[in-house]
């Protein structure tokens, strides 16, 4: 195959915008879309390699594995074994759990599956993941997987003209995503299959210019490289991808393939020194930076400055030439490293990366490492995402003559059941927990559950997902008025709490988070709208001023492991701060028509 400077040219124009992306500059809102640009690169020289070789007779897919394991493992690999005593050192035992499973999914090509059910890639806690990148890793292998022994079928049997069988698989693939897009948003953000049209679009490419000469033509290599900036500059987080919005960046990236031949200004303009240099690194860039900037999130209080996330740039620029040139070259080399290394030396790292994971997972992310005491430790950290407000997910309540008490929400209803449990304030009620009773949709919960909220004399909604307009609705649809109703506010604990964890033991009690600004703007905006009485304000139990957050106990213990859920002794302490109140030595045994009166002797409830 013909190298083609321009190629690596436009790998630079690939990962600069994610890079800065990444990094938060907000100039690249759209930076992500140089993933897109990868995978059809990646479609064109992988089918260009393919094609190239059948038509030759000497296509061997044994020897094509061989040279993806060599072009992606050692180096992947390396940077994965330089997270690991990182993340040790730094993340709190959740992230670290977490952290363990991602090892072990990129490990196995499947981070982008692991994400699928676990997350979003727009989650707050995306940006203190340090292998989320890896997703787009594993839908190429997942496609280098699968696409050879396709070609070996078709080329067989339609030679050139299977280009066709591509295109209707392009088609589908596409027809996926569009469908899948505004439904399930996350798995076709994520999976081979929503994605495939993408590396099939450079196959395409590829196999077009297979039998032709490249054609130059600078107004269309022109054109895709603008549609592939202006997606870069316009995109953001509220643009449903991948759609077809996808197009800019994809055929942009084809008509730079296609149209921009060694004459052209587009082809000059990439075929330049710094261009080709940031190409050739592109790969160790992609896998370095996402590491080193959720390190370097994860060791702040706050969010890093411009300042620091350029520096962090700035190293991954200088570890991606040295893991270039001192592993990527010398592991695509097998005269430097034979078959007979090369084979042990992966199947070895892959065993150690794979322990490691299980064990970062098995043991809860090692609590013991930043906290005393580690079998309570263990529990503290991880009840909010136990087994002990299940019994509370009942059809019925149990009609044995106690105050009938339904909790609704996600998440935060089961947070707040564990409040109670710690504190033992709902013991004499007849308690029942559901999550899957969408509070926003009331009157019209779903047939069968419907007749809990008819025969609960009180409800309390912890729901993160409702906002300003459903509790409107809620006012209009008459929930007030024809029930005894409390709605939980919301709680979060700030940017990051892994350096929290850094400080010694006798200064944890005095630590405070800020809690993010539109956190405390809701907060302010519920507490007006809703009737008086009806809203638990959170924030005002454990803060003077309703923006920070305690982030240990009097003991030391942490009260939220993830910064959205807590810990065991978070819903103690959250627990007695609530409950201590005036206001619930009375609910939920008073009427509906007396809560504004009592409003005034519980200032805080």
């Amino acid at each position: 195959m013909q190298y083609r400077r321009e190629i690596d040219g436009l790998r630079a124009v690939a990962v600069v915008p994610v890079l800065f992306f990444h990094a938060g500059f907000a100039t690249f809102s759209g930076g992500y879309v140089g993933v897109d640009v990868f995978f059809v690169i990646s479609g064109y020289l992988i089918t260009t390699i393919i094609v190239t070789e059948l038509a030759a007779g000497s296509f061997s897919l044994i020897r094509f594995y061989e040279r993806r394991a060599r072009r992606i493992l050692p180096a992947l690999f390396a940077v994965m074994l330089a997270c690991i005593p990182l993340a040790w050192l730094l993340m709190l035992p959740d992230d670290l759990e977490n952290f363990g499973q991602s090892v072990v999914a990129t490990t196995l090509s499947a981070n982008n599956i692991l994400l699928t059910m676990t997350s979003g890639y727009w989650d707050l806690a995306a940006e203190f993941k340090p292998l989320l990148h890896t997703w787009s890793l594993a839908v190429e292998e997942q496609f280098y997987v699968l696409f050879p022994a396709l070609m070996l079928i078709l080329w067989p049997w339609l030679g050139r003209r299977s280009g066709w069988a591509l295109g209707i698989l392009a088609a589908v693939s596409f027809a996926l995503c569009l469908y899948g897009v505004s439904r399930h948003p996350t798995a076709t953000f994520y999976l081979l299959h929503t994605r495939a049209w993408e590396l099939l679009l450079g196959s395409l490419v590829a196999l077009w210019l297979f039998t032709r000469a490249q054609p130059a033509n600078d107004l269309l290599a022109a054109a895709g490289l603008l549609l592939i900036v202006a997606a870069i500059l316009t995109f953001d987080a509220a643009t449903p991808f991948p759609s077809a919005w996808a197009l800019l960046p994809t055929v942009g990236t084809a008509l730079v393939i296609l149209y921009a031949g060694e004459r052209t200004l587009v082809a000059r303009l990439l075929g330049k020194r710094l261009f080709v240099g940031i190409g050739l690194i592109s790969y160790s860039l992609y896998l370095w930076h996402q590491p080193l900037l959720v390190f370097a999130r994860i060791n702040s209080y706050e969010q890093p400055s411009p300042q620091t996330m350029l520096g962090v740039v700035a190293l991954a620029f200088l570890l991606a030439f040295l893991t270039w040139h001192f592993i990527e070259r010398p592991f695509r080399d097998r005269r430097a490293v034979p078959l007979k290394l090369l084979v042990p030396g992966v199947v070895s790292a892959s065993v150690a990366l794979v322990a490691a994971g299980f064990l970062f997972h098995d043991r809860n992310g090692y609590p013991e490492r930043m906290f005393a005491g580690s079998s309570e430790t263990a529990a503290n950290m991880h009840i909010g995402y136990n087994t002990r407000v299940f019994r509370y997910k009942t059809e019925r309540f149990a009609a044995d003559g106690r105050p009938r008490l339904l909790v609704l929400g996600d998440s935060q209803a089961r947070d707040f059941v564990n409040m109670a449990e710690e504190t033992g304030r709902f013991a004499g009620y007849d308690l029942v927990y559901r999550d899957d009773l969408p509070i926003c949709a009331y009157p019209d919960f779903a047939e069968g559950l419907r007749h809990l909220v008819s025969e609960a004399e009180y409800l309390i909604v912890a729901d993160s997902s409702a906002g300003k307009a459903c509790f409107s609705t809620l006012l209009d649809r008459g929930l007030f008025r024809d029930h005894r109703v409390v709605i939980v506010g919301p709680k979060h604990f700030g940017y990051n709490l892994n350096k929290f964890a850094q400080l010694p033991v006798q200064l944890r009690p005095f630590a405070m988070t800020r809690v993010f600004d539109e956190i405390a703007q809701d907060n302010r905006d519920y507490r007006a709208l809703l009737p008086r009485g009806s809203y638990l304000d959170i924030l005002s139990h454990v803060s003077d001023d309703g923006a920070h957050m305690p982030v240990f106990d009097a003991a030391g213990h942490i009260l939220s492991g993830d910064r959205v859920h807590i810990t065991q002794a978070g819903a103690a302490y959250l627990g007695r701060a609530i409950f201590d109140d005036p206001a619930w030595a009375a609910f939920p045994a008073f009427p509906a028509s007396s809560i504004p009166e009592r409003r005034e002797a519980a200032s805080r409830y």
